[in-house]
């Protein structure tokens, strides 16, 4: 589910602080994403560039040897194997092994995605940044990660030269503003030793930010306040294999996050006195998004739509549901579709007793954690500053071992998989009564609960499979046409939890390799399921990692073969890019409003939660109103015109926003 919080942020590998970057999105573009102190660490993770040894070598000291990765990784997990299965491999490696196994990885990926940077030339890239070649979005989070090692070895010179490099020549300028904790713990340390000069030098760096850049790089300062938060979280990583990922983790969480507690006090008056001056400013004003309300149109036709989720609250909707009358709530195949009871919709969980349209993580948790919601989305949108997200916050600080972390992390986990497909259902019959909507429950969608802390076995890819083509069936069977679906899977997420398997896999190539393969199976399904459903349109959430959803191959959004799939990014109140999405020139082209978006949870209550989960439903809601005044458009034309219809996006950033007059006045003309 794309609403995600902070897995994404969770141990994101280059903490990119330029939305909840992160390696480790998880797949559902929503809460699940957000393990709390994932979003703070993926601020502040890096990937490295300072050298091995005794960190005195920075990036300037040349190419590592490419065989040094894997022989530190291999060196460890024999170490444990020799002294038993109890030992951990953490315990033979020092902070300089973990350095010089970042750097070493971060090196190697580098001639990979970037052949012609050179990294001996960081002071003539720094002198003329215009000199240094266009970074990729990968490209970016291997020289963050030069970045982390350079700080964590004490060059804090090179770690702000390296994070300005990367700023300046990222190919997303979405990453404008890459790498916030790491670059202001380095500008802090080369202020020198006065606390006024530090605190001076924070407000400077935070002052030059845009607000929301400001907001969103607030959370990791006021996140972590003890020394047992980061132990907590250290313990938590420990507990997966070491790799070059896990390894860039430790070096965030202890290096970076710990340098930035002894400076916190410096970091939370620079915070106060750049909020002042924000305060100071004159308020900027919203971006006026079009709507139009159909429920005057009397000659507005139903429309079946569908949204395709880890569960959805029906009793909320009823009114609009659509009901297979063929079918009954007997446990049989009424209508000999081979789908029972397909009354409203299909639903698959592994758990026997999990069998509704909606996920019920049960009374305890949405009690003790349902009114953390909107805190964890405000966090996600980088609103470190509300009454909701200060109350997370506060949650989140009174964890101090890695149990009570992994806890909080579950809980949150499951208030996500419960509200998440009601609030997308709630945007996406906003102002369309004409719509019947259809439920798909697919829990295998959020992963956290169902794959936690693994990869899916292949008889679990399997089940998959099969679901979806229960789902298939009854689309075409019942004529669904637009299909919302605020989910996607990332490999980087998948390879973190698969990294957890220790009993199963021994070195990072054996992870990659897994979940290679299971990547390019659920490729294949969504692949399958958007050729197979030729008459729908399949709306889908770009995801919330600030990633290129090509380059990473973030699935299905990277599917290249359909023509019926509109995949949408979130742009935030005023009409710029959200600091968490996705995004392709070719392949994200609609966005639309995706941050504090109101809708209903399942209680019933009203709440506004951001991702590009919420702007989906809002571009398949106008999809679906297109088609209430034209049955006959087909998805190729509905796709055509709220794409030519939408308001451009100013340089240097790329699309369009959906506009709901246009887009419907064009729909009525049918051309």
């Amino acid at each position: 589910m794309w609403v995600a919080l902070a897995p994404e942020v969770r141990d994101a590998p280059a903490l990119r602080e330029t939305s909840m970057n992160s390696k480790k999105i998880r797949t559902v573009f929503m809460i699940s994403a957000l393990s709390l102190s994932a979003l703070a660490a993926a601020r502040c993770q890096p990937s490295s560039n300072a050298s091995g040894g005794n960190g005195s070598q920075g990036a300037s000291g040349g190419a590592a040897e490419d065989s040094g990765v894997a022989s530190i990784e291999d060196a460890a997990v024999a170490s444990a194997a020799d002294a038993g299965a109890s030992a951990s491999p953490w315990a033979s490696l020092s902070m300089d092994d973990l350095r010089r196994m970042v750097r070493e990885h971060a090196v190697s990926k580098l001639r990979e995605h970037a052949p012609t940077l050179d990294v001996a030339q960081l002071a003539a890239y720094t002198a003329n940044p215009s000199s240094a070649p266009e970074l990729s979005g990968k490209a970016v989070d291997e020289v963050i990660h030069l970045a982390l090692v350079a700080l964590t070895a004490g060059n804090a010179r090179e770690a702000a030269d390296w994070v300005a490099l990367a700023r300046a020549r990222a190919r997303n300028r979405n990453s404008a503003f890459v790498a916030n904790v790491i670059f202001a713990e380095a500008k802090r340390q080369l202020a020198g030793e006065d606390n006024a000069a530090q605190e001076r030098a924070l407000t400077e760096l935070f002052v030059a930010m845009p607000l929301v850049r400001f907001q969103a790089a607030t959370v990791a300062y006021q996140l972590y306040q003890r020394r047992e938060q980061l132990d907590a979280r250290l313990g938590t990583i420990r507990r997966a294999m070491v790799s070059p990922e896990t390894a860039a983790s430790v070096l965030s969480t202890d290096g970076v996050l710990g340098s930035m507690l002894r400076g916190r006090d410096r970091y939370m008056a620079a915070i106060a006195a750049a909020r002042t001056q924000f305060e100071s400013r004159p308020a900027r004003a919203p971006y006026a998004f079009s709507t139009v309300n159909l429920a005057q149109d009397r000659r507005a036709q139903p429309v079946h739509v569908a949204v395709w989720d880890t569960g959805t609250n029906p009793e909320l909707f009823r009114a609009q549901m659509f009901v297979n009358a063929r079918e009954q709530a007997n446990g049989r195949d009424d209508d000999n579709n081979n789908l029972v009871d397909d009354i409203s919709g299909v639903a698959s969980d592994p758990d026997a007793s999990s069998t509704g349209l909606l996920y019920n993580p049960g009374a305890d948790t949405i009690t003790r954690y349902g009114g953390y919601l909107r805190g964890v989305m405000d966090l996600r949108a980088g609103m470190a500053s509300t009454p909701a997200a200060q109350q997370v916050l506060a949650l989140v600080r009174t964890i101090e071992t890695p149990a009570a972390q992994e806890e909080l992390d579950t809980r949150l986990d499951a208030i996500g998989e419960w509200a998440h497909g009601t609030h997308v259902a709630g945007i996406m019959l906003a102002g369309v009564p004409q719509a019947r909507l259809s439920v798909f429950r697919s829990a295998w969608a959020g992963e956290a609960r169902v794959y936690h802390h693994r990869g899916p076995t292949d008889a679990e890819l399997d089940a998959e499979d099969r679901n979806a083509a229960d789902i298939v069936r009854y689309i075409n069977a019942h004529g669904v046409k637009v299909v919302n679906a605020s989910l996607g899977f990332s490999i980087e997420y998948l390879e973190d939890e698969l990294r957890h398997e220790t009993d199963r896999y021994r070195t990072d190539a054996e992870v990659r390799a897994r979940a290679l393969a299971v990547q390019a199976r659920r490729k294949a399904l969504w692949s399958r399921v958007f050729r197979e459903c030729p008459n729908t349109l399949f709306v889908l959430a770009a995801g919330n990692s600030n990633q290129d959803v090509i380059e990473y191959d973030v699935v299905a959004a990277s599917v290249t073969d359909a023509n019926n799939l509109l995949v949408v990014g979130a742009v935030d109140r005023y009409g710029d890019w959200a600091l968490f999405t996705n995004s392709n020139p070719e392949r994200v082209r609609v966005f639309d409003h995706g941050v504090e978006v109101d809708s209903v949870i399942p209680s019933g209550e009203r709440v506004p939660l951001s991702g590009t989960s919420m702007a989906s439903p809002n571009v398949a809601n106008l999809a679906a109103k297109m088609l209430a005044v034209n049955p006959r458009l087909t998805p190729q034309q509905l796709i055509t015109f709220i794409h030519d219809t939408g308001a451009p996006i100013a340089a240097p950033f790329n699309g369009r926003i959906a506009h709901e007059e246009r887009a419907i006045a064009r729909a009525r003309r049918g051309r």
